[in-house]
């Protein structure tokens, strides 16, 4: 899927692991994978992380592809757009060392999710993990990003905001309230205690946001054992989510949706209710490939000059 290039690196970069690819001509030669967990604090990847993390991946790629340099180097980030200026000036010039890159470019992960589910072609991607973001374009210099707002306030659908609904119901539950499920209420109590211990951890916990979309699995069980209250939570779930992404296709752009993210596998009922609202109004499309391959095919594209215009792609050249 990639286009043709000398020797590139993509990379894709999370809260807790990155990835990566050597391709060599567009065709991948290497991958591998590294944990972050030791290495990112409260305050997400900063410069010191992101460096002591890839540029060993980097080099572990290399050494497995029997090469000494790449043309290109392109990295996906989470979090890309509260990253600081240290990490612009610390990493880009850190790749391109260790790679012999002669570009090096760096982007949001949401960035390399589109590259690689569309192929640098337009419409509008949709990644639904823990959280909720879709990004879209219409080729010719508009790119719309909708939500990605975070847990508290947004990623709307996303694994975060069903759990939390999910606890919400079993709270009611156990409160005698209207709208509630004795289902994931005892969901609830096998997999926290009492609603007071599941108040302590939420409490306690830095990641928050990964407890409540832990609460998925649960959801997805209680709907599949045919509780109304979770089957409709799944739904709803999956309409929001196609809400995104459809809000995401800009005026002109191809009316074309890709999914990607392991909240579409969490049950039949989001399933139905995502593609039944995405194809009333686009076509719903397999994702091509992944973030990493997106990733690559950035690299690639960076060095032939096929980069879409505007795309909020940074490029560094080699000092």
């Amino acid at each position: 899927m990639y286009s043709a290039a000398v020797m590139c690196i993509g990379l894709d970069v999370g809260g807790t692991g990155a990835r990566g690819v050597l391709a060599v001509d567009g065709r991948v030669r290497a991958c591998s994978r590294v944990d972050m967990a030791s290495r990112v604090g409260t305050g997400g990847i900063d410069a010191d992380n992101a460096v002591a993390t890839l540029v060993p991946l980097v080099t572990e790629l290399l050494h497995e592809t029997g090469v000494s340099t790449v043309d290109s180097v392109a990295a996906g980030l989470t979090g890309f757009a509260m990253l600081g200026a240290d990490l612009r000036v610390r990493l880009p010039a850190a790749l391109g060392e260790a790679g012999g890159a002669r570009t090096v470019g760096l982007c949001s992960d949401m960035l390399t999710s589109w590259a690689g589910a569309l192929g640098l072609a337009g419409g509008a991607v949709v990644a639904a993990g823990t959280g909720a973001v879709a990004l879209g374009t219409d080729l010719a210099g508009t790119w719309r990003r909708v939500d990605g707002w975070g847990y508290l306030i947004g990623d709307v659908g996303g694994g975060s905001w069903l759990g939390r609904a999910a606890l919400q119901a079993a709270l009611r539950a156990d409160d005698g309230r209207p709208g509630g499920s004795p289902a994931l209420l005892a969901a609830l109590r096998e997999r926290f205690g009492t609603p007071a211990d599941l108040v302590r951890e939420l409490a306690t916990r830095a990641d928050r946001a990964g407890v409540m979309a832990g609460f998925v699995p649960a959801v997805a069980a209680a709907a599949a054992d045919g509780d109304p209250v979770a089957t409709a939570l799944l739904a709803e779930a999956g309409t929001q989510l196609a809400q995104t992404a459809l809000a995401a296709l800009p005026d002109g752009a191809p009316r074309t949706v890709a999914p990607t993210g392991n909240l579409f596998q969490a049950g039949d009922a989001l399933w139905t209710a995502f593609t039944a609202t995405v194809d009333a109004d686009a076509t719903r499309i397999s994702p091509r490939g992944t973030a990493v391959d997106g990733a690559a095919l950035l690299a690639a594209a960076a060095l032939d000059g096929t980069v879409p215009a505007a795309a909020p792609l940074e490029l560094y050249p080699a000092a």
